[in-house]
């Protein structure tokens, strides 16, 4: 990895039309020759997801009249406007492989990537989540405890869920008390390969990377799952989500 893992975050997305393989081949224009044309644009931040069957409803908050676009492999891309609020709702199709969508706002030709990806797994026991180099992920299926744990193979980053405003007990590797946000969201870095067991209020995980078949494929591994990805500027990463309990799902 080129630059440590450093804190940054961000989320987005609403009602689904497919666009074509040329549109989805558009190539995001440098925001500074953008934002001359076209004014500031801001990246869209999704902040929840709900399974619906074989359909996932995205949504977010992106500029108001907005139009979101977000997509895949194969070409596949689906895109929504905002409301005069921003607010925008999108009805996605779950894939059939593994998926990091990319997720942008869009003006004209010009794109506005937010800087993380939309992990989507195929199978619906799969995490869904954001992941960004150098952040620590957000997961966004439902549960409490821990959500993830990333690492650069130096440095770790540990977070989970609770009840808003609640001390959160982490021993293991990273060892320290931490209180959830308002949203009843924690998390803490530290130093290490992600591998080390951890405890969080009393319940133990043993993260495991297991063997990386395929990097931004989702892989069993021990109790949960994992997936090694790299960013286009040669950032590296990978994340060991554990498996929610049934009641959670």
């Amino acid at each position: 990895m080129k630059r440590p893992i450093a804190s940054r975050l961000s989320a987005t997305l609403t009602c689904a039309i497919a666009l074509s393989v040329s549109a989805c081949g558009e190539q995001a224009q440098p925001a500074a020759d953008a934002t001359q044309e076209t004014g500031w644009i801001m990246p869209p931040e999704i902040d929840a997801v709900a399974s619906s069957g074989r359909e996932l409803i995205v949504r977010g908050q992106a500029s108001p009249l907005g139009r979101v676009v977000v997509s895949g492999a194969g070409g596949l891309a689906y895109a929504v406007g905002a409301d005069a609020e921003g607010r925008f709702e999108l009805r996605v199709p779950r894939p059939a492989q593994d998926t990091l969508f990319l997720v942008e706002a869009r003006a004209g030709q010009a794109g506005f990537p937010a800087p993380y990806r939309l992990l989507i797994g195929a199978d619906p026991s799969a995490p869904i989540a954001l992941l960004a180099i150098g952040a620590p992920t957000q997961r966004l299926d439902s549960g409490l405890g821990l959500d993830a744990v990333d690492t650069d193979g130096r440095a770790v980053f540990v977070s989970g869920r609770s009840t808003a405003g609640t001390g959160v007990v982490i021993e293991g590797s990273v060892q320290s008390t931490v209180t959830a946000d308002e949203e009843g969201r924690w998390r803490l870095a530290g130093s290490g390969d992600g591998t080390t067991p951890i405890t969080i209020d009393g319940r133990a995980y043993a993260p495991a990377p297991g063997a990386v078949a395929e990097p931004g494929n989702l892989h069993r591994a021990g109790a949960g799952w994992s997936i090694a990805w790299s960013s286009p500027g040669g950032g590296r990463q990978s994340t060991w989500f554990p498996d929610k309990p049934a009641t959670a799902r």
